[in-house]
């Protein structure tokens, strides 16, 4: 069945807004008299709503001492729970961003016709607020939240109930004259309340691990897909447009998480590749086969030699190779890049591997570049952090972003080959000998 619905949660999927809902918890606290939290510490109470993760944060501050028994605490909590919401409202968007690539999969959502909605346990106004702040409020058809109301005037339960996934059919149903059922939904988030409010629903759901929420309780609910970010969906919209094996490579790197181009990428190459009558390719990086597949099928007189390092990978490009006829055309190695001696010519060599090593891979196969021909290298955004540093709070993501940049860098400083680049898919440059 087509997907043609993306319901997301906020918190941990959309936006990161760990340091700034910790600030104002901590601050709430700090006005009554508690003892602070550690960040971390505020982020496990997240997922279920604010009232939920104020009582739990005076729990933790106060070593599990305060309930809800005697008519003081009950103010005390009031007190602290309105005194947060007033806060985070004032101050909804200090250190908040969106996750690297959330808007280019929201504008690709869009430019697709497909419909989505955020489904959120956070205050509505507040989600409203952050999202017109960050310039994507206008990606989404409808905003869930626990002040939303359904026509009999009842509020829609909070996740993990599936009622918020229930109205939001419901509702584009009516709004759009569409005929949705839940075959065609996906739920989107980082906890196990979205997986489980997913499941209820029977609809097909995808875990972040690299969200807010407690991954491991995540996991545990056996989402359908898992990614490390919203953002590696956006490989795959087409693929869940389609009945169920109607392209079994992008099917398998869908449900193995195997790193393949984006549409828009490879589009992008293989109108190069006949445009400029190209007729051998060397691809540095084979995963399971997918481009070289793509490449060797534009032309029959197309040959393709392709080189992977991850053997279960290049079982699995042999197997896929094999399968769309093509063993006399693609030929696989299975190796390192760095080490490997291929020998020849190519008119097209195409650099997809270890980010780290781009240069290095550049270096060393430049020598088997015919006279006219030219090196493409991909990921040179990677989901936008090369253009900003700040869309990722991970040392080692920092770490292969800076190696990118410097990359990118050689590239523009090359005395012997002058590149364009192009914003295409995830970023490709194009390079050519000068002269």
């Amino acid at each position: 069945m087509s997907i043609e619905v993306y319901v997301f949660d906020c918190d941990g999927t959309i936006i990161d807004s760990s340091e700034d809902i910790a600030s104002c918890v901590n601050a709430a606290l700090k006005n009554a008299g508690y003892w602070p939290l550690e960040t971390k510490q505020v982020l496990s109470f997240v997922g279920d709503g604010a009232q939920n993760l104020i009582l739990r944060s005076l729990k933790a501050s106060t070593k599990n001492r305060f309930n809800l028994e005697s008519d003081y605490n009950k103010k005390q909590f009031e007190n602290i729970l309105t005194d947060y919401l007033e806060l985070y409202r004032s101050n909804p968007v200090v250190k908040t961003r969106l996750y690297a690539g959330i808007r280019e999969l929201l504008r690709v959502l869009r430019k697709k016709n497909k419909k989505t909605v955020l489904l959120t346990n956070k205050p509505q106004a507040i989600a409203t607020a952050i999202l017109e702040k960050l310039s994507v409020f206008g990606y989404f058809d409808l905003i869930i939240g626990p002040e939303t109301k359904k026509a009999d005037g009842s509020p829609v339960k909070m996740k993990p109930d599936k009622d918020g996934l229930e109205y939001a059919l419901s509702f584009l149903n009516e709004e759009y004259g569409t005929h949705f059922t839940n075959k065609n939904v996906i739920m989107l988030g980082d906890s196990a309340q979205d997986i489980l409010a997913g499941k209820a629903f029977e609809c097909m759901t995808a875990g972040m691990r690299g969200g807010m929420g407690d991954t491991q309780k995540m996991l545990e609910q056996n989402p359908d897909l898992s990614f490390s970010v919203a953002s590696e969906i956006e490989k795959f919209i087409d693929i869940l447009s389609k009945d169920e094996g109607s392209d079994l490579i992008k099917n398998y790197a869908m449900k193995n998480e195997v790193p393949i181009m984006q549409d828009e990428g490879s589009d992008f190459i293989c109108s190069y590749i006949k445009e400029h009558g190209v007729k051998s390719v060397l691809e540095i990086g084979t995963a399971i086969g997918y481009s070289s597949v793509r490449f060797a099928e534009l032309d029959p007189e197309l040959r393709v030699t392709t080189i992977e390092l991850d053997e279960e990978r290049y079982k699995a490009a042999v197997e896929n190779v094999r399968s769309r006829g093509l063993t006399d055309r693609i030929e696989l190695i299975h190796g390192d890049a760095l080490t490997a001696q291929i020998d020849g010519t190519y008119d097209l060599i195409f650099i997809d591997a270890a980010k780290a090593q781009y240069q290095k891979f550049f270096e060393k196969y430049k020598e088997n570049l015919s006279g006219n021909g030219v090196i493409l290298c991909d990921n040179l955004s990677f989901h936008g952090m090369v253009e900003d540093l700040s869309l990722t709070n991970n040392y080692s993501t920092k770490k292969l972003v800076k190696k990118i940049r410097r990359f990118i860098d050689f590239l523009k400083a090359n005395e012997e080959f002058e590149t364009e680049f192009y914003k295409k898919g995830d970023g490709i440059s194009v390079s050519r000998r000068k002269g």
